[in-house]
């Protein structure tokens, strides 16, 4: 089976352990990786039209925005289809207990019918909120398996605990 991962991360201020860090690599980026590396499956890392704020304050408003309002952001490098894979690795960090709503545009752009998503989260709360509930009601017609959830602070056992969930 043929299989994508597709991932939103964000670099610059970051909340990890309490504190305000500035980051060079996302830590979703970090578990894309990984994942690629056990699995073989092609990349593609989603990027917004207009770059979230590298402050942390200011992205936090601008995703709350778009989470109150329900507004899906442009994506600026379209993939063209998803018809070739089979399964579909979806990451992202937590944001308002969901997906940030650049992946709820990603979502609207295909026709899910038939794949399997398998979704993967960095996030300070250590679950998935209710992103894994949004996504089985939207994707209608895809089978989306339990996800993982990884602290951002972290991402010391990333590999190891993949390597399990991929087996699932």
């Amino acid at each position: 089976m043929k299989s994508l991962i597709a991932f939103y991360s964000r670099t610059g201020g970051n909340s990890m352990n309490g504190e305000i860090k500035n980051i060079k690599k996302g830590n979703t980026e970090i578990v894309a990786e990984t994942l690629q590396e056990l699995t073989g499956g092609e990349v593609y890392r989603i990027y917004p039209r207009e770059e979230y704020p590298q402050d942390y304050e200011q992205c936090v408003l601008r995703a709350q925005k778009e989470s109150e309002q329900n507004i899906h952001p442009t994506i600026k490098n379209p993939l063209s289809s998803i018809s070739d894979y089979d399964v579909i690795y979806v990451g992202f960090p937590l944001w308002f207990r969901s997906y940030p709503r650049i992946i709820a545009t990603f979502f609207d752009c295909f026709d899910f019918t038939g794949k399997i998503i398998k979704p993967f989260c960095t996030n300070e709360e250590g679950s998935f909120g209710i992103a894994e509930l949004e996504m089985r009601t939207t994707l209608k017609g895809a089978t989306v398996k339990d996800g993982i959830s990884f602290h951002g602070f972290e991402l010391d056992d990333v590999k190891s605990r993949l390597e399990k969930w991929i087996e699932n």
